[in-house]
């Protein structure tokens, strides 16, 4: 099985899986560019959890996990076909973007894809980290005789605790191939990227119409470091990608009640996934967790929440059990949590000093963040004073700002009681941190603008939305 058709294998198998969990029509429905947009990100990541068990904790040779994915395909693909109904979904109703709108959105598109393939061809192994953790990571799998050596704490300075969803996905591609191929790399990641634009695009197209959807899309890609990480080939788009497909997946089936249960299990698996990305992942978890239970408008929200919180905590279980027997049964401890780090933290947590320099540095990388010429967050306050907020505005469209606000909090926590020199821990990875977020909170901004370009913009959630 070659590289690019296992590729497409994977891609469609996580179609399918959407399909399967969030039925729709059996022809092509107005939900299917959300479903298609994630496919990538939730086929990739299904591809890895498949490579971890069979590969490496059964180890097992590289055939079976290729059975695998397409056992898991015709599964999915008989599911989705059984579960499928005669209902015909019924688009938006909201009036069309200005041409200008799309010419903008498509320029900017335009300039991201070919930055996105100079950076790549300028640099095909990708930065520093890419070297030394993810690639490195991927390459120890491929070559692999036996599986102990990718997690040895003997070689700490290349975070053998991470979780693998990046390199075991590469992984799995190269052996499809049967050689470590640098264009791989590159599409993986490229597709990362694309789900984090595109996700938001079609849930905001759908919950608030094609204007706000379009300004959501330019917003994300303004900011250049997205491009730019993405090239590099680290885990910090991938991270990204599954944090605003779990926020907005869980968005929409909050705010869509006849879409079932199908988009919040998703978001959970989203969410799961992120956890078997990067360790950022698992306060991600957390943070929608929480986010689910605070970003609450009324009493009546209150039943909701609790009888969605059943198929949001199964997605994340699902693949928090691979993520968890990786890290208790074959990874060293991270360094921020390991024993010998342990008597510092009772110092540092009531070291103030620490907290102000950690506050200056968010103050400051708030204020640069992006690469723009106007911080974002002054474009964002503007915007929403100039436009307001919506009249009919819902606790599940707040969600998302909530799980941002949150997750930023834990990883101001994280950087005041690090053991590592807090100047150089808040210089090299703060810019990326704030990365994980940067698509979830522009569609969380624009979930709760009123739409300028529609003069009787529909309150989200409207009946006339089907699943």
């Amino acid at each position: 099985m070659g590289s690019w058709f296992l590729l497409v294998t994977l891609i469609a198998l996580g179609f399918l899986l959407l399909r399967a969990i969030w039925p729709s029509s059996r022809g092509w429905s107005g939900t299917d560019p959300l479903r298609l947009a994630a496919a990538p990100a939730f086929g990739l990541g299904i591809g890895s959890c498949l490579y971890f068990v069979f590969r490496i904790v059964l180890q097992l040779p590289v055939l079976a996990v290729d059975i695998a994915v397409i056992a898991a395909l015709v599964c999915t693909g008989a599911a989705a076909w059984s579960r499928a109904d005669a209902t015909v979904d019924i688009g938006p109703n909201h009036r069309p973007a200005p041409l200008w709108l799309w010419g903008l959105l498509g320029a900017g598109a335009l300039m991201a894809l070919l930055t996105f393939l100079m950076l790549h061809a300028a640099a095909p192994h990708g930065e520093w980290d890419a070297w030394s953790i993810w690639n490195l990571r991927a390459r120890f799998l491929f070559r692999a005789q036996e599986f102990g050596s990718p997690f040895s704490a003997l070689i700490d300075w290349a975070h053998p605790d991470y979780p693998l969803l990046v390199p075991g996905a590469i992984a799995l591609l190269w052996h499809a191939g049967g050689r470590e191929s640098t264009a791989i790399a590159g599409v993986v990641n490229l597709l990362f990227l694309l789900s984090a634009v595109t996700v938001p695009f079609f849930a905001l197209r759908l919950l608030r119409g094609p204007s706000l959807a379009a300004l959501g899309a330019l917003s994300i890609l303004a900011a250049t470091a997205m491009v730019r990480v993405s090239a590099s080939l680290y885990a910090d788009v991938p991270l990204a990608a599954f944090f605003v497909i779990a926020g907005c997946f869980l968005v929409y089936g909050l705010e869509v009640e006849t879409a079932g249960p199908g988009p919040i299990l998703a978001a959970g698996f989203a969410a799961g996934l992120a956890a078997w990305t990067k360790n950022e992942g698992l306060l991600f978890c957390v943070s929608l967790g929480a986010a689910h239970f605070l970003a609450i408008k009324g009493v009546a929200e209150i039943g909701r929440r609790v009888r969605t919180v059943i198929p949001l905590a199964a997605g994340i279980l699902v693949v928090l059990a691979v993520a968890g027997h990786f890290k208790f049964r074959m990874a060293p401890p991270n360094d921020l949590v390991n024993a010998s780090n342990k008597g510092l933290f009772g110092a540092r947590i009531v070291d103030f000093g620490r907290y102000w320099a950690t506050f200056w540095a968010f103050v400051g990388e708030f204020l640069t963040f992006g690469n723009v010429l106007v911080p974002p967050v002054i474009v964002f306050s503007a915007w929403l004073a100039l436009v307001r907020v919506r009249a009919t505005l819902t606790g599940a469209a707040l969600l998302p700002l909530v799980a941002v606000t949150l997750q930023l909090a834990g990883y101001f926590l994280v950087y005041v009681t690090a053991p590592n020199d807090l100047d150089w821990q808040l210089t090299t990875s703060l810019p990326r941190l704030l990365l994980h977020v940067w698509p979830l909170a522009v569609t969380g901004i624009f979930l709760i603008s009123r739409d300028i370009f529609d003069g009787d913009p529909q309150p989200s959630g409207a009946a006339a939305r089907s699943k």
